[in-house]
């Protein structure tokens, strides 16, 4: 930017640093703005209603407010939305790119002099972009706001559903690092005090084997007596609400032994954990403050512990794993020589990490429309929601044989052929979809603010050779499928937007399991990233009419068809392809008399139209110039 024009732009930095502060004003007033530095949020904001700065960037990491503490406050206000704010972060931190995105911040650099020219042109860009802040009314109502004021502003805007945010990011940094089950609960309790003062906690997880595995934290350092009144209110309400239960083997483990605070409980709550619809375990927590757990306690306990909760099932999965695997062992070794057995694990894994060509069937499903329904809805519902979504949808890959390669972010990538051979795995992955499709209509979406169309998918499957194995590094494997079979089977899955149809399939997917599924070929096409063309074709479950169409209804009415209308459009397609333009219209033109709002139908007579004037592609295929 011109100095010219720079000087005439005003600065404001939230940097609590002196050191880090004085290079950043010394290189924005080498390039002429003018600036002002605010020693932490607090007083940043306040200075933001004096000196009317025309971009602000603030720090992460600062006493009183932190940086997207006052960040959120900026931009919730009709005010001040409009100035640019810039936020240092550490790249490598998950959580402040978390933290900046929940607040609105504008763009985010890592706090190094090595990105200064960076911070310049962004500086540039943004005063280019954004449109003058009106600073006659943030001086008036500068005049109105006092520090109370202010804390009690910022509290109320902070305190729930950003907060709530906040943690459920936490949480799924902590299930990222996935270990051991006294890993993930030494976690729990660290999260869990930020949440609220859990002084001192227990939970009580019961097993499949009927073993009880007992964690405790006495955070506040209560003492013996008061540990064990504690303790024994704790398990009397763990045999209440299961009473049935019949204690095996016992595990314990306190993360915080008793101290010597004399000090009386004198609030406590018991919250279960579910799994599935069922209780798995209790959280019991106390504190030394009477009528400590009040109601904005207890809603940001209840978002928590209901994020919490499927992360400490799966953990506990794994230890219930490496105890059968514990025992498989032991009962082998009554018939195998113990050196027989390491033989067959060091083979087993040595083949494991070894990849290999294999021919498989790829699976995407997507979620339409998901952002428009984030947008919405708020984290407890969205997380929530997709807990019950893939469980619904997974159960129905795993049924037919699939394995579920990874979740991403609203969509599923599966596998059917590996790493376990599938002999018929074309027609798993198609009746997994249609299985799918069917099953949208138990998902719960009473929470949710969803588009008109109400909840739907786009599927996309394809079939061919790829590469099979683990991908990563010693500390970190990912049995995955790599290769152009993937690629495509992603394209199919985007492109049911544009077809309008929830389940795609390439041609050879089609040929495979033609005996058993209705199929219709919707186009030619050649997808980005692939030279030659590809034939795509709709799946359908039944015949309008005719056996088994009484099984979809609703969400699954878009896989019934009716057989007088797909024979005019197969015979209008073929005449299509030849040329036959006037005689293709007329067959199209009978479909839409069955089904006037077919969207394929009414598509190929405006593509006739176009063909006749101006002549069709050279090998027929269409180009597509999205993903």
């Amino acid at each position: 930017m011109d100095s010219t024009v720079s000087q005439d732009k005003r600065i404001l930095l939230f940097e609590d640093s002196d050191i880090f502060a004085d290079m950043v004003l010394e290189f924005l007033d080498a390039h002429g703005y003018q600036t002002r530095r605010a020693v932490n949020g607090f007083e940043g904001i306040k200075a933001v209603y004096s000196y009317k700065p025309h971009i602000i960037i603030t720090d992460v990491e600062m006493p009183l407010f932190k940086g997207y503490q006052a960040t959120r406050l900026l931009k919730s206000r009709k005010s001040t939305k409009s100035i640019p704010i810039i936020m240092f972060t550490s790249l490598s931190e998950i959580k402040d790119k978390f933290w900046g995105t929940q607040a609105g911040a504008d763009f985010y650099i890592e706090k190094s002099p090595e990105n200064f020219a960076e911070l310049q042109n962004s500086i540039a860009r943004l005063l280019a972009e954004a449109p003058e802040p009106d600073f006659a009314v943030i001086e008036h109502e500068g005049k109105r706001i006092d520090d109370n004021a202010l804390i009690e502003t910022v509290n109320n805007l902070l305190d729930a559903k950003l907060f709530q945010t906040t943690v459920i990011g936490m949480l799924a940094e902590l299930s990222a690092k996935l270990g051991s089950l006294d890993d993930i609960v030494k976690g729990f309790f660290d999260l869990l005090n930020y949440v609220c003062e859990a002084e001192i906690v227990m939970v009580m997880i019961k097993s499949e084997d009927n073993s009880l595995v007992v964690y405790s934290s006495n955070s506040a350092g209560f003492n013996d007596l008061t540990t064990e009144d504690f303790n024994a209110i704790s398990i009397a309400d763990f045999d209440d609400l299961f009473p049935d239960f019949q204690v095996v083997t016992r595990k314990t483990k306190d993360f915080y032994p008793p101290g010597d605070k004399k000090k009386r409980i004198e609030s406590y709550i018991r919250v279960p954990l579910l799994a599935g619809g069922q209780k798995y375990a209790t959280v019991h927590i106390g504190n030394s403050i009477k009528e400590y757990f009040s109601p904005l306690i207890m809603e940001n306990l209840d978002v928590f512990l209901k994020a919490a909760s499927p992360i400490i099932a799966n953990a506990l999965s794994m230890l219930e794993m490496e105890e059968l695997q514990k025992k498989t062992r032991v009962a082998f070794a009554r018939y195998v020589p113990e050196d027989v057995i390491d033989e067959v694990i060091h083979r087993s894994f040595g083949t494991a990490i070894q990849s290999e060509t294999r021919n498989v069937v790829v699976f995407f499903l997507d979620i339409r429309n998901f952002t428009k329904i984030s947008e919405n809805s708020s984290a407890y519902e969205l997380v929530g929601f997709l807990n019950t979504f893939f469980s619904i949808m997974g159960n129905e890959i795993i049924a037919e044989g699939g394995h579920i390669d990874k979740f991403i972010g609203d969509a599923i990538m599966a596998i059917f052929g590996a790493p376990r051979p599938l002999s018929n795995a074309h027609a798993c992955a198609i009746r997994a979809a249609v299985n799918m499709i069917k099953a949208l209509a138990k998902v719960d979406t009473t929470q949710l603010i969803l588009p008109e169309k109400g909840l739907a998918v786009g599927i996309g499957i394809n079939s061919g050779e790829c590469v099979v194995g683990n991908i990563g590094f010693q500390d970190r494997m990912d049995y995955t499928v790599i290769g152009d079979t993937v690629n495509l089977a992603s394209r199919l899955e985007g492109v049911t937007k544009m077809y309008r149809h929830p389940i795609i399939v390439s041609e050879n997917m089609s040929e495979a399991a033609r005996d058993q599924f209705i199929f219709r070929k919707i186009d030619t096409v050649r997808v980005k990233g692939r030279n030659s063309p590809v034939g795509l074709y709709a799946v359908y479950a039944a015949y309008a009419g005719e056996a088994g169409a009484e099984d979809f209804q609703d969400a699954a009415s878009a896989l019934v068809i009716d057989r007088t209308f797909l024979d005019f459009y197969e015979k209008g397609l073929r005449l299509f392809y030849m040329k036959e333009w006037e005689t293709a219209k007329t067959y199209f033109n009978n479909a839409l008399q069955i089904d006037e709002g077919d969207y394929l139908s009414k598509l190929y007579l405006e593509r006739i139209e176009e063909y006749s004037l101006l002549g069709e592609p050279v090998d027929g295929a269409v180009t597509l110039t999205e993903k």
